[in-house]
């Protein structure tokens, strides 16, 4: 019975499955382990920890608008009824930081399609990173940056620093970055790309044959005085933010 109502329902909402709720090391691996008809995994955060609560999508590439949801239990693990059909998995998961709540999307050890044999697909927590299915994707935030009127320097002669205030978002001690215009995260003029999220003093010199500059720096979003210093945090993706993002303004 429920397989039939589950799949009459697909092209509208999808079916909701129950977390995993293995009790355990030795149950939580045999969850993971290929079960004929299910959809299994494990979710673990950047430190191999399991991450309750996460929400798994089984997603049709064949039909719109069809979908499969579940969760995962305590110990990070999922089971979830596959239905006929091709289904993609993908997960995310919410967290609280500095007082803002982000929602990130984790990464899969395969991003192939399977079918209602079922499979195995584990996800695991990267700060940074490009995702999978989508070149322009990644796991980090992203930070715009602008200049002020009168501002004509060449972005190619300024370096950024951002220091980390804090720990970053899952924990761990993050790394100072310095950035220079077509580098690993600085790509384009006006798009620093994939930088871990957390919270961060960010600074600007201008070097040029006349020596090095500080610059001053504006929050874009609050429109503040210009700073030598900008402390940095990003705002989670929203109905009108479609990353998790920072903007920054360059000035004298």
């Amino acid at each position: 019975m429920f397989a039939l109502a589950c799949m009459a329902s697909l092209a509208l909402s999808g079916c909701e499955q129950q977390a995993g709720t293995g009790h355990g090391d030795a149950q939580a691996q045999a969850q993971a382990q290929a079960q004929a008809g299910y959809a299994t995994g494990k979710v673990v955060d950047t430190q191999g920890r399991p991450i309750a609560g996460a929400k798994i999508l089984l997603d049709n590439s064949v039909f719109y608008n069809s979908y499969i949801h579940g969760s995962t239990g305590e110990d990070g693990t999922y089971r979830i009824k596959a239905q006929p059909g091709a289904w993609m998995a993908q997960a995310s998961f919410k967290k609280n930081y500095n007082g803002q709540t982000y929602n990130l999307e984790l990464h899969p050890d395969k991003s192939d399609s399977f079918d209602d044999e079922g499979a195995v697909r584990n996800f695991t927590w990267k700060l940074e990173g490009r995702t999978p299915l989508n070149e322009y994707g990644y796991y980090g935030g992203l930070i715009q940056l602008d200049t002020d009127l009168g501002f004509h320097e060449d972005l190619e002669k300024i370096e950024l620093t951002l220091t980390p205030i804090g720990p970053l978002i899952d924990g761990s001690q993050g790394k100072i970055l310095h950035l220079r215009l077509e580098d690993h995260y600085w790509k384009q003029a006006g798009l620093i790309e994939d930088v871990p999220i957390g919270r961060y003093k960010v600074t600007a010199v201008l070097k040029n044959d006349e020596g090095s500059r500080a610059l001053r720096i504006q929050d874009r979003d609050t429109r503040g005085d210009f700073q030598p210093g900008l402390q940095l945090d990003f705002k989670p993706e929203s109905g009108t933010r479609t990353r998790n993002s920072a903007a920054i303004i360059l000035g004298y």
